[in-house]
């Protein structure tokens, strides 16, 4: 065969469409053929139907995480655009040492999510924490803040704790998309007399939005299933404040061993990524 021929690209291509079959295919079709049996260790395996999707979503525990998943969603991919953006657009400016200062603003992102908790769980600890005590000492709060036995502070430091490691990767996307925008366009913009808000609205914006977009759609895709940093920092508390879908699902799947419900969790979260996923990648395809 010719390298040219259809034939052989697809020959060559078919070991790795073979291993991506088995890696992601099958494991999700046993999933949704798990969602609908009744499979808890304790009746007999039997198909059920819908009966798990209906269980799941009669609860209102269900809707409390999914309220409260939607509003940590949002609150991360904005906070992370936000930093990721300023980011980007001051490194971009920088000639001497560039290259120092984008390792060392990527180095959030080689710690895992726990660990970052655990982290920010201390540093905002009423007792022993350092913001609190700095706080403290230069006259800003008059006693330490109780952080995680406020319900809406509790959130807002889960979504900080998550976004010191996501960050980096929006950052990474957005400063790729700004080098690849000519610098003759910032030249012409300079002469012509526009100011950097408008050179920043008219040029970096509408060249590097389709970067922008790849970030929001990885950064709100992972925010929405992962549970590791509210886990070891609020472990869902207080009063549920911080609870998500994540743990809807293990609970049925450890507390309950209850695999069919979370299968059917599982699913639920699937349909409800794809249904704002899908238009995001659409339009980036287009792009």
């Amino acid at each position: 065969m010719k390298l040219s021929d259809s034939k052989f690209g697809l020959l060559i291509s078919l070991p790795g469409v073979i291993f991506l079959f088995l890696i992601i295919v099958v494991p999700l079709g046993m999933l949704v053929v798990t969602s609908f049996l009744r499979y808890d260790f304790i009746h007999p395996i039997e198909f059920i139907g819908l009966q798990n999707f209906y269980t799941v979503i009669s609860q209102r525990l269900f809707w409390i995480a999914l309220q409260n998943t939607i509003v940590y969603t949002v609150g991360v991919t904005l906070l992370t655009l936000a930093i990721g953006l300023i980011l980007a657009l001051a490194n971009s400016r920088i000639r001497t040492l560039s290259g120092f200062f984008r390792t060392l603003l990527i180095l959030p992102w080689a710690v895992p999510a726990v660990v970052s908790g655990l982290v920010f769980r201390w540093m905002l600890d009423p007792g022993v924490g350092l913001i609190n005590y700095t706080l403290v000492q230069i006259g800003l709060l008059k006693e330490p803040l109780n952080i995680f036995g406020d319900p809406s502070l509790a959130m807002l430091s889960t979504i900080v704790g998550y976004v010191w490691i996501a960050y980096p990767f929006m950052f990474i996307l957005v400063l790729a998309g700004i080098e690849a925008i000519p610098k003759e366009l910032y030249e012409a913009a300079k002469v012509d007399g526009a100011k950097l808000i408008h050179s920043f609205r008219y040029i970096t914006l509408p060249l590097a939005r389709k970067s922008i977009f790849v970030g929001l759609l990885i950064t709100s895709m992972f925010s929405f299933r992962t549970i590791d940093t509210i886990w070891s920092m609020t472990r869902g508390g207080p009063a549920r404040s911080t609870y998500v879908i994540g743990f809807n699902l293990l609970e049925y799947l450890i507390n309950y061993q209850n695999i069919g419900l979370a299968s059917a969790v599982a699913i639920v979260m699937l349909l409800m990524i794809m249904v704002y996923a899908l238009p995001m990648m659409y339009y980036v395809t287009k792009e």
